[in-house]
C-alpha cells in the first residue's frame, strides 16, 4: 500500500492523515457491545479522504483500486456494530 503515491492521485480533495482525526473516523459506537470494544479497539485507516460529488467518490475509488488501498464507506459513523471501521486499514 503507498499511501503517498495515492495521496498524489488524489490531490485537490480533502485528504487527512492527522492521526487523531483519522483515529475518530475509523470509529463508530461499536464500543457500545463490550465484545466489539474488545475486538475493534485496535482498529484504525491509514487516511481519511471526503469526496463531495459522485464524480470524486468514482475517482477515488479508481485510484485505491489502482493501488491496492481497502476502501471503508462512511456515513456519520453512528452505527453500533463496527461497520464503519476500516478492519483492513486503508
Amino acid at each position: 500500500m503507498d499511501l503517498a503515491t495515492l495521496k498524489r492521485d488524489l490531490d485537490g480533495l480533502k485528504i487527512d492523515d492527522h492521526p487523531a482525526i483519522v483515529q475518530q473516523k475509523s470509529r463508530d459506537f461499536y464500543w457500545y457491545s463490550p465484545v466489539l470494544k474488545q475486538q475493534l479497539d485496535h482498529v484504525t485507516g491509514d487516511l481519511i479522504v471526503t469526496p463531495k460529488t459522485e464524480d470524486e467518490v468514482i475517482r477515488v475509488l479508481a485510484a485505491c483500486h489502482r493501488h491496492g488501498v481497502p476502501v471503508t464507506p462512511r456515513g456519520s459513523g453512528t452505527g453500533n456494530y463496527g461497520q464503519a471501521m476500516p478492519l483492513s486499514g486503508g
